[in-house]
């Protein structure tokens, strides 16, 4: 949370504005972003939500994934529980780095996956090892799946092992589905960078608009 206060700041992403050090606990004065819920909750009261409103809060959640890992930081935890959501307007704030790393080239050990089993990524048990910018495109990929879905597309370790992909909503267009996969490919070098999830065919028609405030961003949505 130091690293990623020292700036620029990025819109998508929770604020740390003081701590203090006490013997035993540390104290966190964090930004508040009221009123929101978490994005779980938003999944779970709008099931199968229209591919425009899932556009607009996966551009926003690669967005703040890509600023951690520019400030240097591997968040290593994203699910829908760990994303805020201002529902009227749909602006999400990332949260809880309670599992982060920084972030390291040479990747991580099995043992310092700290994420839920859900979005475990199948490197974790091919080959013991894994590295920040593929696991967070797995876990963007899940998150994808889940809000399109209403539900997650593994149910255990052997399904993620083996990757494959069903999908449980008929109306998905092609370019969502392949957007998907391309994230959940069983191998991590052959899964889309976060730059090229943001260039897929899928976000061409993402409707934003810049606001005069050059930290955040304006949203023309439908209704879910």
């Amino acid at each position: 949370m130091l690293t990623m206060r020292q700036g620029p700041i990025s819109p998508y992403v929770i604020q740390l504005y003081e701590w203090f050090e006490h013997p035993q606990v540390f104290t966190l004065v964090m930004e508040n972003p009221d009123p929101c819920e978490s994005l779980l909750d938003f999944i779970n009261k709008n099931p199968n939500m229209n591919e425009t409103t899932a556009r607009l809060i996966m551009c926003q959640a690669v967005q703040a994934v890509q600023h951690c890992i520019e400030c240097g930081v591997f968040h290593n935890d994203i699910h829908p529980d760990n994303i805020l959501l201002r529902k009227h307007t749909l602006e999400i704030k990332l949260i809880d780095f309670g599992c982060g790393h920084l972030l390291s080239s040479n990747g991580y050990d099995r043992s310092q996956y700290r994420g839920i089993q859900a979005y475990f990524p199948p490197e974790l048990f091919t080959c013991g090892r894994f590295y920040a910018v593929s696991t967070n495109v797995w876990a963007l990929g899940v998150l994808l799946y889940e809000m399109v879905n209403t539900c997650s597309p593994f149910c255990n370790i052997t399904e993620i092992k083996q990757a494959e992909i069903r999908f449980e909503n008929p109306d998905l267009s092609k370019e969502c589905r392949d957007l998907i996969v391309q994230c959940l490919n069983r191998d991590p070098t052959e899964r889309l960078t976060l730059e090229q999830i943001l260039q897929h065919d899928w976000f061409k028609t993402v409707d934003l608009e810049e606001s005069e405030d050059s930290n955040s961003i304006g949203f023309k949505v439908e209704p879910v």
